[in-house]
């Protein structure tokens, strides 16, 4: 092959992903996506409106690098009471092209060839390359998961604790949890930033872009609170996982100066800014959601209960799917719902030279029209086995879309 036709050594590892897959396989089958975790129903009118009067205000020209100054000044205002002390919105906020984009310049920012990165297995998929691609190495550690009739998945902090070195230079974390929705609790998180005090040259990446989407009470909570480690942790947020609008690829980070001025320059270098119109929106819609909506205190509330309705619907559409004979594990907070499969249901021919979630979900895809994701997808190449059981569903598509999936699975 030409040379110029080949790809670089650092992404030639990287050219599949799940996505690359599913995706186009739902569109063939005209399959019921339930796989990707974008909303299949319609954003907030107040968003829509935001947006036309962003666009009206003739603020159309590239914004700080940082980012644009009236929404710095908004997440200032809302973080700065999430975890009680004054937030800088000059030096201690950065936004970015949604926050995949902010989590591979903090990793740009901190990472330098041989440093270990420590990320909690199952992940976001997007952790383990974007690791890599910097020279990072990654160092998965498992979740243990729920034994079946349960929901609970546990961290073994001994397994966790022995993971870090010298070497480590970045913990990740993420709650709630992508692709599990797990809530770490209170006192996990305080037992988390035990072991991070251990290590003070080791930096805080945070993922928290479902951090209002949590059930049965359950309290979303931010390592930033805890010890001294707010300078080194930098916390990400997403406009598109709280308003569903996530075309618009608008995120954050938040956190100490140092760290965000890691992500900042990163970013300068690679987009400049993100999107002047979408952030002069997005400010004027955290003020908005704050309001009464639709009957409830603010919109977060209504927004839980949406989610809390789909997430009851879905659980029993997987309970009665006699087709496929799955066990649903109930998420304790954000997008997805994971499932234990039954391979012996599946038609043999698919289970060839591959693994039972990825057999499961293309065999689900073609015969039935219900496209999921397997979930060892989320898991380094040494760990995958621990996910080839599981499947992962979305809780962001709009009624008639699990209305359509429990008429083709039961």
């Amino acid at each position: 092959m030409e040379a110029w036709k080949l790809i670089s050594k650092k992404l030639e590892p990287f050219q599949y992903t799940v996505w690359t897959e599913f995706t186009p396989l739902a569109i063939k089958y005209n399959a019921v996506n339930l796989g990707q975790g974008f909303p299949a129903f319609k954003c907030p009118e107040f968003a829509k409106q935001a947006l036309i009067d962003a666009t009206n205000s003739d603020e159309n020209q590239y914004s700080r690098s940082q980012g644009y100054l009236p929404l710095c000044q908004e997440l200032a205002r809302v973080y700065s009471s999430k975890y009680n002390r004054e937030i800088n919105p000059l030096t201690e906020i950065a936004v970015t092209i949604g926050a995949s984009e902010g989590i591979m310049c903090a990793l740009l920012g901190m990472v330098n060839p041989g440093d270990e990165v420590v990320m909690i297995e199952p992940c976001f998929d997007l952790y383990i390359p974007q690791t890599a691609i910097f020279g990072g190495i990654p160092v998965g550690v498992p979740l243990t998961p729920p034994t079946p009739g349960e929901n609970q998945w546990t961290l073994d902090f001994d397994r966790l604790e022995a993971a870090f070195n010298e070497r480590t230079r970045v913990f990740m974390i993420n709650t709630p949890h992508n692709p599990i929705g797990k809530v770490f609790t209170r006192q996990e998180i305080e037992k988390i930033a035990e072991i991070l005090e251990k290590w003070p040259n080791v930096c805080i990446i945070s993922d928290e872009v479902y951090e209002y989407i949590t059930y049965d009470g359950r309290e979303h909570i931010s390592i930033a609170n805890f010890g001294n480690l707010w300078d080194r942790t930098v916390v990400f947020g997403s406009a598109g996982k709280i308003f569903s609008v996530t075309g618009w690829k608008t995120g954050w980070a938040i956190g100490g100066a140092d760290a965000i001025k890691k992500i900042t320059t990163a970013h300068m270098w690679n987009t400049y800014c993100s999107n002047t119109v979408a952030q002069g929106a997005i400010a004027r819609m955290l003020r908005i959601a704050d309001e009464p909506y639709i009957g409830f205190p603010n919109y977060y509330e209504w927004m839980k209960n949406e989610y809390t309705r789909k997430r009851e619907i879905l659980h029993n559409l997987l309970k009665n799917a006699t087709k496929i004979g799955v066990d649903p594990i109930i998420p304790e907070g954000g997008y997805f719902m994971c499932a234990r499969v039954n391979p012996s249901l599946i038609e043999s021919s698919y289970l060839e030279n591959t693994t039972y979630d990825f057999a499961f979900c293309r065999w689900m895809t073609e015969k039935l029209g219900v496209c999921a994701i397997p979930c060892s997808a989320f898991y380094l190449d040494h760990h995958k086995q621990d996910g080839e059981n599981l499947v992962r569903f979305a809780l962001c598509k709009d009624y008639k879309d699990y209305e359509a999936a429990e008429k083709l699975l039961s």
